[in-house]
């Protein structure tokens, strides 16, 4: 887990205004998911949102499909063995929010956070998008 400062040519600085907000407010806020989407697909000029907002899709929809998907496999085990793991899926998405606050405060502090698995995939979603 790496992070750097933004430099003045990715668009944190704060004369900056997206929708109305600077790019570091904007940046935090796109990782509530509804907001993250609307950003990635409205904002063309600012890179240091536009990365922020797909990795806040990339990051929430991926941990979410997996969660998903160990409750799908988990739902066909019986009844005993689901209770038990139900308190680890809690867990999780207790974790999930912990990566979202975490990664939602660096966007505000200015720094340029990539999530080891989920920077990459930002960086081909923003890119494709």
């Amino acid at each position: 887990m790496s992070t750097q400062s933004m430099s003045a040519s990715t668009g944190a600085e704060d004369d900056d205004v997206v929708f109305g907000l600077s790019a570091n407010v904007a940046a935090a806020v796109a990782y509530l998911l509804p907001l993250g989407v609307i950003f990635l697909l409205v904002e063309d000029d600012n890179e240091f949102v536009r990365f922020n907002a797909a990795q806040s899709v990339a990051y929430t929809l991926g941990l979410y499909l997996f969660r998903y998907a160990i409750s799908f496999v988990l739902g066909l085990l019986p009844g005993f063995v689901s209770l038990l793991v139900a308190p680890f899926l809690m867990l999780f998405n207790l974790a999930i929010l912990v990566g979202l606050v975490y990664m939602a405060y660096q966007a505000f502090s200015g720094e340029l956070f990539e999530a080891p698995v989920f920077g990459d995939m930002a960086h081909s979603l923003e890119e494709s998008v």
